[in-house]
């Protein structure tokens, strides 16, 4: 079995081989990380605002809470930085039941950035399966004014909220009433996700628990099967700003930027812990630790706090849009939102040109046993928006555990949030922001935009960023 040492042997053993200068500041970040308050924050954030919906009262409250603790840090320049929505959406109620052959009620939940239905609607259920492609394999009149249940797959190297996404359409030009898809998640539980709807999505979308969508393929396997489903979403495409968090730390190079990032928007299904109040929650206390050190790294660490990453990554699209001339300077990019898992490293996204460097910036890590990096590439967090412009832009690594199974469902709370590993990554995120920052040489240089392009076919998420950017400039 692999040795993987606890919180406080990790700390013990990084103070020990820490003597003085570069490696002294990482250990009172490590100890600091470990005895302080990012769990307090997280309580806060979770109890008192709860689910964080971008363009509710919620994510406005949380991007207060966010300002006045940086400034209670002493970040006498935290602000807030604006940046328009299309539309607003508010979760309606939803129901189902199955009216024939039998009489039963299902577990449903819409996803967002949907419309719902006109008041309680009945229609056939026809069973599309497992798809891997947008395209409809047979005739559109099938599916008109059917609730249509289908499995959207991974396609080649896009993930299946592509797939989902482009059947999405297909399926509304088909004149379909609804798409109906098969939850993942154990014990009934629903999910919700925006990638690829926002602004509005074409059709009603619904999750189904996987053991309702069993019952329904059963059925359906003996004759046809009616739903009855109301589902009432609402859009508000008035004009409204939502807002990101920033705040720096001033480096003795000012034209010099580090990044430093969490997402504070969440589902309204539960409370927004894992996904993604820890990453802020860590993020936030590294940025309070390194003020309360005094210390002034070679370049400036800005901590950023963004909102709408859950609908297309829209606070770092809007912050890398308003940064444009100032993107030269930003030398690196470090996100969290994965969810407070044991650490293992960084996630590079495909530049390969990163490993050296970064491996050598992980290797006061190996204490806590978080030296490993990965090249695997993915397109739906807030590195990504860094990516297409060139800016290096890496992602922390952690263990799964069973962050899937509660990720986007109504059991993302506070008391499922592994408090030791959060501590960690408190420590971990502390530590990377002063050595990316400390480093005599960047970690990497600034791609051009062929370049950038290539990096993203090559590690496979250009379709998804096609998806995400679509209808956009940039």
């Amino acid at each position: 079995m692999e040795f993987r040492p606890t919180v406080l042997g990790a700390a013990i053993a990084l103070v020990a081989v820490s003597a003085s200068g570069q490696e002294g500041i990482d250990a009172r970040i490590a100890g600091a990380a470990m005895t302080g308050g990012a769990a307090t924050f997280l309580q806060k954030l979770t109890d008192e605002v709860g689910g964080r919906v971008t363009g509710s009262a919620e994510t406005k409250a949380a991007s207060e809470l966010i300002l006045a603790a940086l400034k209670k840090a002493g970040y006498a320049n935290a602000r807030f930085e604006e940046f328009p929505l299309d539309a607003r959406w508010t979760r309606g109620v939803a129901s189902g039941r199955i009216v024939a052959p039998i009489a039963r009620p299902i577990a449903v939940g819409s996803y967002a950035w949907v419309p719902g239905l006109s008041g309680s609607t009945e229609a056939a259920v026809v069973d599309l399966g497992s798809v891997s492609s947008g395209t409809l394999p047979d005739a559109a009149a099938r599916y008109r004014g059917a609730f249509v249940l289908v499995d959207p797959q991974k396609s080649g190297v896009d993930p299946s909220f592509v797939t989902r996404a482009a059947l999405a359409k297909s399926l509304a030009d088909a004149g379909a009433t609804a798409m109906l898809i098969p939850s993942d998640k154990p014990g009934r539980m629903v999910y919700t996700s925006a990638f690829g709807f926002y602004p509005r999505g074409p059709l009603p979308v619904i999750s189904v628990a996987k053991e309702d969508a069993a019952l329904l393929r059963r059925l359906l396997a003996r004759g046809p099967v009616k739903l009855s489903l109301d589902v009432r979403n609402t859009f508000d495409t008035s004009p409204y700003m939502e807002r990101n968090v920033i705040a720096d730390l001033p480096g003795r190079s000012p034209n010099e930027i580090v990044l430093i990032g969490a997402h504070y928007d969440s589902w309204d299904v539960a409370q927004g812990a894992d996904d993604d109040g820890t990453g802020v929650a860590a993020v936030l206390e590294a940025a309070r630790i390194l003020k309360s050190l005094g210390v002034a790294p070679r370049r400036t660490i800005r901590f950023a706090f963004f909102s709408g990453e859950e609908e297309a990554c829209l606070g770092s699209r809007a912050y890398v849009v308003a940064h444009e001339k100032e993107l030269d300077a930003h030398r690196a990019v470090l996100i969290m939102d994965s969810g407070a898992g044991s650490p293992k490293g960084l996630e590079l996204h495909g530049r390969a040109d990163l490993e050296t460097p970064a491996k050598a910036i992980v290797a006061p890590l190996a204490s806590f046993g978080a030296t490993a990096t990965t090249l695997d590439a993915t397109f739906d967090r807030d590195h990504a928006p860094f990516v297409v412009v060139g800016v290096p832009a890496m992602t922390l690594w952690v263990e799964e555990g069973d962050y899937d199974d509660r990720h986007h469902t109504i059991i993302d709370t506070f008391e499922r949030v592994n408090l030791r590993h959060l501590a960690l990554d408190t420590a971990i995120m502390g530590i990377l922001a002063w050595q990316l920052a400390e480093a005599p040489q960047p970690i990497g240089r600034r791609l051009s935009e062929t370049e950038a392009a290539e990096v993203l076919r090559k590690s496979g998420v250009e379709n998804t960023k096609k998806m995400v950017y679509v209808g956009k400039a940039r």
